[in-house]
Formats: structure tokens, C-alpha cells, sequence
């Protein structure tokens, strides 16, 4: 894991639309030791921001994640031009892994979509559903796994394992001042890991719950290409487990918890999360082993500058198998 979010982060141009990975995708956030998904987004973000002219900015990136990412190999991006016009630019871009026996796998596609800046007609902006205090009066992820254990809600060694630097949160700890909101279930039960407490949103049904974190990164970050490309990491987190953690439930409920697609959609042409920002996150609908839900992100003036969708895998545990009288 590189020191910086900007060098974890960073590409390196092997030829006419080719990049690969200056550092190896990181685990986060996931019960198998795969890479975090926002890794693999934020480097297609940053290889397919170096092709476009810097008169455009990103609006769009929508696509599918093909496959878990490994932690032991550098990503290999290959970005194609779809579309160059006064107006607007779109790139296509293929991230590949070596695989054990030398052959490369897609695991992600996307289409990314820039636009230049144009008059408005009109301007407005959704609110948050929930109001939620300002950042200085929430605490940060390490305080919060600290609170929870001394209340014994709990576990010392589960609260201590979340934050370790090789922890469930080490990434969003490393990178990120993080402030989960105490009005919210995630703020209440350190993301849903403190699972069965009671929570001030108990009475509501999941699709009315939300949670909401004020975000911003520990260090500067510079030029638009590393804004954008922190943006998507950060808005893939805490999507894929969110039904669970507002319903007492946890990785180990499931079989497989992951996301399948994503849409992230940029309302502003520059985003600097080196500023406090307000992430609000809610769940709409689940059934069939997908479930859908849906990030927001607001700067401290109250303007919605982004949003993440994404449908996520999420299987029920599968009963043991009951070993028949041959097997036995």
C-alpha cells in the first residue's frame, strides 16, 4: 500500500493508450483477499483522464466490474477514444491482470464521459434525507471502534483489528479523515461491525435508513486527474455491505457480498476532497441475490457534487451440506 492515495493511485503510460499501475491494488472492505474495488475504479479513472484534453472535464463513469482484482499483480489499463467532439469526449477503458498462468483477465470496464463547461438554464440541488452534524462533532473511525468497546458493545480485539494498519478499514484510515455521523446507523455501530445494538433508526424500514460520514483526505491533492481519480475510490466504499449493516448483519451472513456495476455521476467539473465533503449512503432495493443502493456527496455549502449507484451480489449463506451414507 503506497504512502499517498495519489501514488496508490498513480499510472504509468507504456505506449499509445496503455498504462499500468505504479503500486499493487490493496484489500479493503471485503471477507476474501481480493483488491478493493475503488483501487481498480480510481486507476481507470486516472489513466483514462491523461488521454482527454484538459478543456473537458469528467460528468460520467459507468460500467461493470468483470471480476475480483488480485492483490499480487500491478494493473494493466488500456484506454480506447469512442468519441472527440468540440462538446464532449468518451473513453473506453479495459483494466487486465496477468493471471498464474500468463494469460490476461478483464476485471473492470468503463465508459468514461467528459464535457466541456457550458452555460446553465437552470441550477438546483437535492438535500441529504437526514440532517446531520458538521464534522467537529463526530468522531473519527479509530475513536469510534474505541467508544464502542468500552461501552462493551464491542469486542476490544474486533475494535482493534478493524483500525490495525492492516485492518478492515486500513485504507479509509490511512488516506481519509473520516467522521462517520453519529445520526446514522454506520456512526452508531462502526459501519454495522457492532452488529445487534440498538439504533436511533430502529423504527424505520432499510430502504428509509441512511448513514452519512463527513470525508476529507489527509493530504493535498493536486490537479484534477488525482482529484478525480480519488473521488471514484472513495465513492465505491461501504455500497456493497450497506443492507447489512443496516440490518444487523455482517460479511460472514453471506456468501458472497461484492459489487457488480457502478455509476458515478459528477455534477461540478472539479472536486477537491482536500475539503470536508458529506457522504450520505442509502439502500433501495434487494431480491433475486443482487441488492441496489446508492451513495451521495455534498461539499460543506450544501451542493450535490456527486453520486455512485451500484447493484452488488449478495448471496445467502449456503446451508452445510449434509454428507450422505457413501460419503461417510
Amino acid at each position: 500500500m503506497a504512502e499517498t492515495l495519489a501514488a496508490q493511485l498513480a499510472v504509468e503510460q507504456t505506449g499509445p493508450g496503455e498504462f499500468i499501475s505504479q503500486s499493487l491494488p490493496a484489500w479493503m472492505g471485503n471477507s476474501l483477499p481480493i483488491a478493493y474495488g475503488g483501487c481498480t475504479l480510481g486507476i481507470a479513472t486516472r489513466a483514462a483522464i491523461v488521454t482527454v484534453p484538459s478543456s473537458h472535464s469528467l460528468y460520467s463513469l459507468v460500467g461493470h466490474y468483470l471480476g475480483p482484482a488480485s492483490i499480487k499483480q500491478k494493473l494493466l489499463c488500456t484506454v480506447h477514444t469512442m468519441r472527440n467532439t468540440k462538446n464532449f469526449a468518451t473513453r473506453r477503458v479495459e483494466v487486465k491482470q496477468h493471471q498464474p498462468d500468463g494469460k490476461l483477465r478483464v476485471c473492470l470496464e468503463l465508459l468514461a464521459d467528459f464535457h466541456v463547461q457550458e452555460p446553465e438554464l437552470m441550477s438546483y440541488s437535492a438535500l441529504p434525507s437526514h440532517p446531520y452534524s458538521g464534522p467537529d462533532s463526530n468522531p473519527t473511525i479509530p475513536a469510534l471502534a474505541t467508544s464502542l468497546a468500552n461501552e462493551g458493545k464491542l469486542d476490544k480485539r474486533q475494535a482493534a483489528l478493524a483500525v490495525a494498519p492492516d485492518g478492515m478499514f486500513k485504507m479509509t484510515t490511512k488516506y481519509f479523515d473520516m467522521r462517520p455521523c453519529v445520526e446514522g446507523p454506520a456512526g452508531q455501530t462502526l459501519f454495522g461491525l457492532a452488529r445487534g445494538i440498538p439504533t436511533t433508526q430502529d423504527e424505520l424500514s432499510v430502504t428509509e435508513k441512511a448513514s452519512a460520514e463527513w470525508v476529507k483526505t489527509w493530504d493535498k491533492v493536486d490537479g484534477v486527474g488525482e482529484r478525480m481519480a480519488t473521488l471514484s475510490f472513495l465513492m465505491d466504499g461501504a455500497l456493497a455491505f450497506l443492507p447489512l449493516a443496516h440490518s444487523s448483519m455482517w460479511f460472514d451472513d453471506t456468501e458472497a457480498n461484492s459489487s457488480l456495476d457502478f455509476a458515478l455521476r459528477i455534477f461540478v467539473p472539479n472536486i477537491d476532497l482536500g475539503d470536508w465533503h458529506l457522504r450520505e449512503r442509502k439502500t433501495h432495493a434487494a431480491g433475486f441475490g443482487r441488492q441496489y443502493s446508492e451513495g451521495r456527496l455534498w461539499d460543506e455549502k450544501g451542493t450535490l457534487v456527486a453520486c455512485m449507484t451500484q447493484q452488488c451480489i449478495l448471496r445467502p449463506k449456503m446451508a452445510p451440506k449434509t454428507k450422505t451414507k457413501a460419503e461417510l
